[in-house]
């Protein structure tokens, strides 16, 4: 597979300077509306789920059992049929989201201060400047690394930011769904802080962790989503070969327990777990930079940051019947996130295992790190709401979140500490 590797982000450059002098028109959602509707029965799941055909809806999250809410975007031509087969099955809804557009339109930066900044979402171009300034600032104490080319033939960049030699290492990956802007402008800031903050909390954190982080993983469909489609999701290999879809879900790409459940061989879907694990650069390229370039035994957090809903999932993800040994561990660190985090704006992250906590996956990243590399603490950390805004956070809420995910992180690495595992 390792040519074959090679050849598909050959194709994807080729692709990348073959498409250059074709800007494709921006996707717009005017009038787009989200619904919440909630599902009391397996009939009215299956009823639901059934649409997606009828009306190519776009499931914004998922349900783990009867009495939740689905949060499903339908495109205008679509709400009235929408509407009347939900009200044919009794099953409850109510609007969430008027316009989607509005909520994109009010993204877009209003003021642009001198240098970067956390009152504005950021491009991938905007992020690498910054990087680059922080590498030459703080030349002692970040080390600049990349983990290879993505498809399209982007470089994708992380850095290493280590205080004393012999700590044991957190490592963060961020974006790897591409619309889900609030995770890099998120990690961006908790990069900001662990290398100037004047808490002494966060400064010891900082000083006693050596942290691993990519910025942006997902890079083409990040570029994507600024650029042309602010709802993308997946990554933009092209797999089908018919070329009419894109794109695959880098998140049940690992080789591990690659398509047992929670995702989909359809590469329409937007769970598609592509052709075979690790089909993706982006992801054989980042797994083989953990196996080769970090020493063994030495990250001990893994971390996935995503949005939204508010939880911080552990493995297992594929079975609710099994927990792994260090499932107590998990959630005692899980527990000093969330209760840190608590206290700065009552924000409530709800923790445990992704199958018994929100639905089943495989694939994933945090069930790779454990199940392969034996990484004791791993998560997939969903950061805000609940679903008021969804993926389209407006600018005003990054800060709020960056700094309770920074006081969340500094109760993590206390937690682990006391149970010796940092």
């Amino acid at each position: 597979m390792k040519s074959l590797g090679g050849l598909i982000v050959f194709l994807g450059v080729l692709h990348l300077i073959a498409g250059a002098s074709v800007t494709p028109q921006k996707v717009r959602y005017d009038n787009y509306k989200v619904y919440e509707a909630t599902i009391e029965n397996r009939e009215q799941y299956q009823l639901l789920q059934s649409l997606d055909d009828e009306f190519a809806l776009d499931f914004w999250n998922d349900i783990h059992q009867f009495g939740e809410h689905y949060d499903v975007m339908v495109k205008p031509s679509e709400q009235s049929p929408f509407e009347e087969r939900l009200q044919q099955h009794n099953i409850k809804y109510k609007v969430k989201i008027e316009n989607v557009q509005s909520l994109i339109d009010n993204e877009q930066p209003k003021t642009r201060s001198y240098g970067f900044d956390w009152e504005n979402f950021h491009t991938l171009d905007e992020i690498y400047k910054w990087l680059d300034e922080i590498i030459e600032r703080y030349p002692d104490i970040v080390t600049p690394f990349e983990i290879g080319y993505s498809y399209e033939g982007r470089l994708i960049r992380g850095i290493k930011i280590s205080r004393k030699p012999g700590n044991k290492a957190v490592f963060i990956e961020s974006n790897i769904h591409a619309r889900e802007w609030i995770t890099s402008a998120t990690i961006t800031y908790i990069i900001d802080e662990l290398l100037a903050s004047r808490n002494p909390g966060v400064q010891k954190m900082a000083e006693s962790v050596d942290w691993w982080i990519i910025p942006v993983l997902n890079v083409d469909g990040f570029v994507y989503s600024h650029e042309v489609n602010r709802m993308w999701r997946k990554s933009r290999l092209l797999s089908d070969p018919s070329g009419k879809c894109i794109g695959t879900d880098l998140n049940r790409n690992f080789d591990f327990l690659w398509m047992l459940t929670g995702a989909s061989d359809d590469p329409c879907s937007e769970t598609y777990a592509g052709p075979y694990a690790e089909s993706d650069p982006e992801i054989n390229q980042m797994t083989k930079f953990i196996n080769t370039s970090i020493p063994e035994d030495t990250i001990k957090i893994y971390i996935s940051l995503h949005s939204y809903g508010q939880y911080v999932l552990s493995p297992w993800g594929h079975t609710d019947t099994e927990f792994p040994e260090h499932y107590d561990e998990m959630m005692h660190v899980a527990k000093g996130f969330a209760d840190a985090l608590y206290r700065r704006y009552n924000t409530v992250f709800t923790y445990g295992s992704s199958a018994t906590t929100l639905y089943q996956v495989s694939g994933s990243g945090k069930e790779w790190a454990y199940g392969v590399k034996g990484i004791p603490i791993p998560y997939t950390i969903e950061l805000r709401d609940k679903g008021e805004y969804g993926f389209i956070l407006p600018p005003e809420m990054i800060l709020p979140v960056a700094k309770e995910v920074l006081d969340g992180f500094v109760g993590m690495i206390a937690a682990a500490k006391e149970i010796d595992i940092i």
